[in-house]
């Protein structure tokens, strides 16, 4: 029998207890990770992001380690205060190589053992503007595709791709079984003036009896 998923609400929502020492998480990447969103009820059939696609890397969520993708686009690799809660890297674009002007969050959580990556989110920037949890991207890198509507949507894209799109951040929530765990997708998008903002995607592994 399987454990019911509400371990996974509890994993997606982690307390960001944040020592002297370490560093912080903002924007996008920190409503993804903390409890900015309600993903308690799973609302959609399937899981809708396969493969992300930074260029021509590929990421896939709970498998792709940061180290890897620190390896092909640089950047430092962040904690908010060791391996038990969680690590990072993020990166500015400014759009004056195409595509927009963005920050992008590649997270690992506790149950990612700070190394693989459980979340990756994506929001809308000042060109100029750089957050202290970023690094400025190299040219080679390209703001993510997860395979789903991102920046610049608008509330009635997302009604019609997921069946239901109310208010300024909305959240939607997969759950599939798997071999020894169940997984839970989850999806959160912020809108200002009915359009996108920011947008992620993550990804949390329940262990189950059989």
């Amino acid at each position: 029998m399987r454990h019911s998923l509400a371990a996974a609400v509890l994993a997606i929502a982690l307390p960001l207890a944040s020592p002297a020492f370490a560093d912080k998480l903002s924007g996008m990447g920190l409503n993804l990770y903390g409890n900015y969103f309600n993903f308690a009820k799973a609302n959609l059939p399937s899981a809708p992001v396969k493969v992300i696609k930074v260029g021509s890397f590929k990421v896939e969520l709970q498998h792709t380690r940061l180290s890897a993708i620190k390896k092909a686009f640089g950047g430092k690799i962040r904690s908010l205060g060791g391996e038990s809660l969680g690590n990072w890297l993020c990166y500015h674009t400014d759009g004056s190589k195409g595509g927009p002007a963005a920050n992008t969050w590649f997270i690992s959580n506790q149950l990612g053992g700070g190394e693989f990556t459980m979340m990756v989110a994506v929001e809308a920037a000042a060109p100029d503007k750089i957050p202290a949890d970023c690094d400025a991207a190299p040219a080679k890198f390209a703001v993510p595709d997860l395979g789903i509507l991102g920046l610049g949507a608008t509330t009635a894209d997302l009604k019609a791709a997921f069946g239901a799109a109310s208010g300024s951040k909305i959240s939607y929530r997969n759950d599939r079984p798997g071999g020894y765990s169940d997984v839970g997708q989850y999806i959160g998008y912020t809108l200002s003036g009915g359009k996108v903002v920011g947008y992620g995607a993550g990804e949390t592994s329940i262990p189950t009896k059989h």
